[in-house]
């Protein structure tokens, strides 16, 4: 009797299993947000400018953010988006975000802001 052509139901039942895990796992790579699109073309500081914008504009950035993953997509903007180039963008289309900016300098191997040095020199005078 040849065993190869006999139907086993539990081996039908895993390889169904198996399909059904598969799928999943394609379904789950291939559906991710614009904002994780957008962010995996983001370098530099891209995401310390992402967030500052959808603070401080959140209606609009819920807009702005579709439309960049679809040209992402589309193949449009190809490459990587530097933080200072997505707020040239931003500032170009009239939202003026504002981002926490902080100069600092090494001194005794510490790193201590501009600020704090230009005071620590004014209390020495």
């Amino acid at each position: 009797m040849d065993k190869g052509n006999e139907y086993d139901p539990a081996e039908e039942i895993i390889m169904v299993k198996k399909m059904l895990e598969m799928k999943r796992r394609m379904f789950e790579k291939r559906e991710k947000s614009d904002r994780e699109i957008l962010i995996e073309h983001l370098t530099d500081r891209g995401e310390e400018v992402l967030r500052a914008a959808e603070e401080q504009y959140p209606r609009e950035m819920s807009l702005i953010i579709p439309k960049f993953a679809d040209l992402i997509r589309s193949g449009e903007v190809k490459g990587m988006i530097t933080g200072s180039d997505l707020l040239a963008i931003l500032r170009a289309i009239g939202l003026n975000v504002k981002l926490n900016t902080r100069i600092v300098i090494e001194k005794d191997g510490k790193y201590i802001s501009l600020a704090e040095r230009f005071r620590a020199m004014n209390k020495q005078q």
